[in-house]
């Protein structure tokens, strides 16, 4: 018996198959493209303000230690202390704390926020902390520029812990930039949980202290790392928009930590 409807019917799930599998590719396509569209760490960034902007941190900032004076005697003192705790653990720490940048910030102030910050999960958190980075770049620019300081490695000629970074005419030592930044996102994150106040600026001092471990920075130059991120954070909440996204920040991580 002859049964001249099957290659209708074949052609028919034929045509059924290749539109179910043009939908799925479509979905794929286009969850893929929304994926990369809401990709937090693929977004361009910009400061709060410029360096025209920025408080002139020289005009704040004492004259870096001269090289006669007991503060530059304490600075060469805490260089020797630096270098002889780099073959630690705590030295290993210092190495991983040279490559700051708004994830970073994150992933070390996790353990002692008690929350696993990451920006797919506080996406909010990373654009401020991002933005918050660029901001201190654009801060300190002038105060590097005027003091003009010769690091630690260049004073000394000798090696860091950080041999990819050193540079023979890069004189900016005085203020620290990454003690500026990790202590203004130690001042975001300590308003953002204040319950852990006491933690959070412990591992903002820590980060601070690496620059010296690695021989990037002076304890002076930590020093006045310190007090420039404290005028940062002060001036960046006359910013309406730096108040809004601090407030974004804040409610994203109230209803993340519950």
């Amino acid at each position: 018996m002859r049964i001249f409807a099957q290659p209708a019917v074949l052609n028919i799930k034929g045509d059924i198959m290749k539109r179910l599998l043009l939908s799925s590719l479509t979905l794929v396509l286009a969850f893929s493209a929304s994926a990369q569209k809401n990709d937090v760490t693929k977004e361009k960034f910009t400061p709060f303000y410029t360096s025209g902007e920025a408080p002139k941190l020289e005009m704040v900032l004492p004259e870096p230690p001269a090289y006669n004076s007991t503060r530059y005697q304490d600075d060469c003192a805490m260089y020797q202390w630096g270098k002889s705790v780099r073959n630690t653990e705590r030295g290993q720490q210092a190495i991983e704390d040279a490559g700051i940048n708004a994830r970073y910030f994150m992933k070390r102030f996790s353990p002692v926020m008690g929350v696993n910050l990451t920006p797919e999960e506080f996406p909010h958190l990373y654009r401020l902390l991002s933005r918050a980075h660029l901001t201190e770049q654009q801060a300190g620019a002038g105060a590097k520029k005027h003091f003009a300081r010769v690091r630690p490695y260049q004073q000394f000629n000798e090696p860091t812990a950080v041999p990819g970074s050193e540079s023979a005419t890069d004189y900016t030592s005085y203020p620290s930039g990454h003690t500026h930044a990790s202590w203004l996102a130690g001042l975001i994150l300590t308003a953002i949980d204040p319950d852990h106040t006491a933690e959070i600026m412990k591992v903002a001092y820590e980060l601070g202290q690496s620059r010296v471990i690695v021989g990037f920075h002076y304890q002076s130059d930590i020093e006045a790392g310190r007090v420039a991120g404290s005028i940062t954070f002060a001036r960046l909440y006359s910013e309406a928009e730096f108040q809004k996204m601090m407030n974004d920040a804040i409610k994203e991580f109230k209803e993340k930590r519950k």
